[in-house]
């Protein structure tokens, strides 16, 4: 009994999520999108393709596995992008 016991709490332990490998090649792609989305100024329509692209690899930019000073310098592209499409009058959502 004992056995199972510490069978199924390995089994469990080793079932964890293990944590993505970092990526800093997505900041200078989110950063190449604020760019572009930041030389718009207010043109709705500028914006609009760059955030259809953004929303096409959302999820793979946002899973990065960065931390510390990289993951600081993607937020803050990341939240230069969102600025400048909240200039345009483009919410770009991280949801």
């Amino acid at each position: 009994m004992l056995v199972a016991v510490v069978v199924v709490v390995v089994a469990a332990c080793s079932t964890k999520a293990k944590p993505l490998p970092p990526r800093p090649q997505v900041i200078d792609v989110v950063r190449a999108l604020a760019d572009r989305a930041c030389a718009c100024g207010t043109d709705r329509d500028c914006v609009q393709p760059i955030r259809d692209e953004f929303d096409g690899q959302k999820a793979d930019l946002l899973a990065n596995g960065l931390t510390g000073d990289d993951k600081a310098r993607f937020d803050s592209e990341l939240g230069r992008l969102r600025q400048c499409g909240d200039a345009a009058g483009l919410t770009i959502w991280l949801d």
